[in-house]
């Protein structure tokens, strides 16, 4: 992904401009931001859904595409949305199946498969089945990451996931966007967590923080 000139609409500070990014395969770029809503305005911007500038992705700008393109080529982007997300009217399963049907042709037990192994790598005891609102919020956040890992994504958008230094959340996390990158895939988190910014031993190829109405980037450690 590379944008050129990238602004979008900072919550509360109006218009923000972004130096420009460069996210090559099987990086992992950690951004510090202290709201989730200037979480979701750049997230929103790098996908071609509101802002101003040029983002390329897999060397298509967003621009060019109409519509159907645009939503087929956002189907290998996996995200964990700050917002939550989810429809209420259908089951967590639901919600987190309904994407990978639209954008792939695999066989019903195939998919239900893959999201079980996944759920269990993030400490559920499956795909829960019950509404949204019926879950607790951790295992929401569980869940979202089972949606956006699902799938074999060539980029995940992690706003705000589980972050918890506890092992059982947090190292199937790393584990998870470590395999994105060895298969070429890459990884933009977004952390409101300064002690995960700074941490040394995750091996992010950039670090920038929100500062006002600018993301900056913090300097290059691979």
């Amino acid at each position: 992904m590379e944008t050129s000139g990238l602004s979008f609409a900072a919550p509360r500070v109006g218009l923000a401009v972004a130096d420009d990014l460069r996210v090559q395969a099987g990086e992992l770029h950690l951004v510090f931001s202290p709201t989730t809503g200037q979480s979701a305005a750049v997230a929103d911007a790098l996908l071609g859904l509101a802002g101003g500038g040029e983002v390329r992705f897999l060397g298509v700008a967003w621009a060019d595409l109409g519509p159907d393109e645009a939503c087929r080529l956002r189907g290998s982007i996996g995200r964990v949305m700050s917002r939550g997300n989810w429809l209420e009217n259908r089951s967590v399963m639901e919600n987190l199946l309904l994407p990978l049907r639209h954008h792939t042709v695999l066989a019903e037990e195939i998919m239900r498969q893959w999201a079980s192994e996944l759920a269990l790598g993030f400490g559920l005891p499956g795909i829960p089945t019950l509404l949204p609102h019926q879950c607790s919020e951790s295992d929401l956040g569980r869940a979202a990451c089972v949606r956006a890992f699902l799938g074999r994504p060539q980029l995940v958008i992690l706003e705000h996931p589980i972050e918890s230094t506890e092992a059982r959340t947090f190292a199937p996390l790393i584990d998870a966007v470590q395999q994105v990158r060895h298969r070429h895939g890459a990884v933009i988190w977004f952390t409101s967590n300064r002690s995960l910014l700074e941490e040394r031993g995750i091996s992010a190829n950039r670090r920038y923080r929100i500062a006002g109405s600018r993301l900056l980037q913090l300097g290059a450690t691979a």
